[in-house]
């Protein structure tokens, strides 16, 4: 085969699996939003986003929605590009493409929910003098498919050039993402498609070949007063590992519009604004705690410092916890039992997320589902009884003194094996 040809089947392999392991917890997470929300909420706010809406703020929506999506996938897609595969007779432009049509692919999922969510708010409004639903067909669906799919398709990739590395950051940043939000506000309008297409080329010649940085960025005097454990892991988690704001963000929009479109009593309303606060926090947590177990696993040379367990934890509950305050301010919104319920279930949140991502590998693992079973019980708990978070507040020691525990009886030498086929690595000498 020739090179581009294999290169490009080689990303759209990565892009694939990639896709595949995110879309069970995106459509667990749809779903699970759907029953929640009721269907008519639901397509309420698809109608919302997609019908009424103005085509800009559509745009922008879809595109942050879309750009979290790639930030996810790009570690996943861009880790080992600076290795073998630049071996290959290709050139560094070439190796950045096929990275963004990996990472494009990777986000399916997403692009695919934001398809649905269109044809749903499309779909179900009412057109015409005639206030009476209309009758659709599969052609009427289809039609709206095919129109739809080509602007989602086009943002995926503008949110792709954003986030796989190369060069001018700052360029590609405000510019890619001024073409994702014209790409997905291009719906009936060619002038906003034709200019992202535009600007995409553009970042295209600028972007150069794939940036694939294996020096450190030297020191930061901003972040001494951290400590040197703490600025590992706010390297391992960069830019992309505090995405967990956007599904936080979503938890607290969607309280805020249950408790705006459903009149409650006051013992019920402050008992979704508790159940809400510590909801948030905990999906928070859930989704950072998973993205630093991915950067930072727990390296056995970091045990050889004078530092016991209980630091090590207390650093993790440290690192995860204060970044979790900035939900309280669009909390306080809400009222402010939603800030007690958050404040109140954090410390003890923080240290359950921090022994998770210190634990055993079958533990880290599952961190994700782990995490946010355990915040959807304590939310149901705190919602039912007012007193909870005094509970939470008192057990959050104990649950430090836990996670310093078992962290210590994790073995670090242990054999961990790489997953990858032995067609895939050239240092194999088995032809099986």
């Amino acid at each position: 085969m020739r090179t581009t040809p294999a290169l490009l089947l080689f990303h759209a392999r990565v892009g694939s699996r990639v896709a595949i392991r995110a879309l069970a917890p995106v459509l667990a997470a749809a779903f699970g939003l759907f029953y929640l929300l009721r269907p008519e909420l639901f397509i309420m706010l698809a109608r919302r986003l997609f019908a009424d809406a103005a085509p800009l703020s559509r745009g922008a929506v879809t595109a942050l929605i879309l750009l979290a999506a790639a930030a996810t996938t790009q570690k996943s897609v861009c880790f080992g590009l600076g290795g073998w595969i630049r071996s290959l007779p290709a050139a560094g432009r070439a190796h950045r493409r096929a990275a963004v049509f990996a990472v494009t692919l990777a986000q399916l999922p997403i692009t695919f929910l934001l398809l649905i969510l269109f044809l749903i708010g499309t779909l179900t409004g009412n057109s015409g003098p005639d206030p009476r639903p209309h009758p659709l067909g599969p052609t009427d669906v289809l039609a709206s498919a095919a129109s739809a799919l080509p602007w989602l398709i086009l943002a995926s990739i503008a949110a792709a050039v954003v986030v796989v590395p190369a060069n001018h950051r700052l360029l590609r940043f405000f510019f890619g993402l001024a073409a994702a939000i014209l790409a997905a506000a291009s719906a009936g309008n060619p002038a906003y498609a034709a200019l992202s297409i535009l600007i995409l080329l553009g970042l295209d010649y600028l972007s150069g070949p794939l940036r694939i940085s294996r020096a450190g960025p030297g020191r930061r005097n901003w972040m001494f007063p951290l400590g040197f454990p703490a600025l590992l892991s706010v390297r391992a988690l960069g830019i992309t590992g505090w995405s967990g704001y956007l599904p936080a963000g979503l938890v607290i929009g969607g309280t805020a519009l249950f408790l705006k479109n459903n009149p409650l009593p006051a013992s019920l309303r402050s008992a979704a604004m508790r159940a809400g606060g510590a909801i948030s926090i905990a999906v928070f947590l859930a989704f950072t705690a998973g993205l630093l177990v991915a950067g930072r696993p727990p390296w056995p040379w970091s045990r050889s410092w004078p530092r016991a367990a209980r630091q090590r934890i207390v650093s993790d509950v440290l690192l995860l916890g204060i970044p979790a305050l900035l939900l309280l301010v669009p909390l306080q919104w809400i009222g402010w039992p939603a800030v007690w319920g958050a404040a109140a279930y954090l410390p003890a949140s923080a240290a359950r997320a921090a022994g998770a991502v210190n634990g055993p590998r079958e533990t880290r693992s599952k961190i994700l589902g782990k995490l946010l079973l355990e915040g959807s019980i304590a939310a149901a708990v705190f919602g039912l009884w007012p007193y909870a978070g005094f509970v939470f507040l008192a057990f959050a020691p104990f649950v430090i003194e836990a996670a310093a525990r078992l962290e210590k009886t994790l073995k670090v030498t242990a054999w961990d094996e790489l997953h990858h086929d032995i067609s895939g690595d050239p240092g194999s000498w088995s032809t099986r």
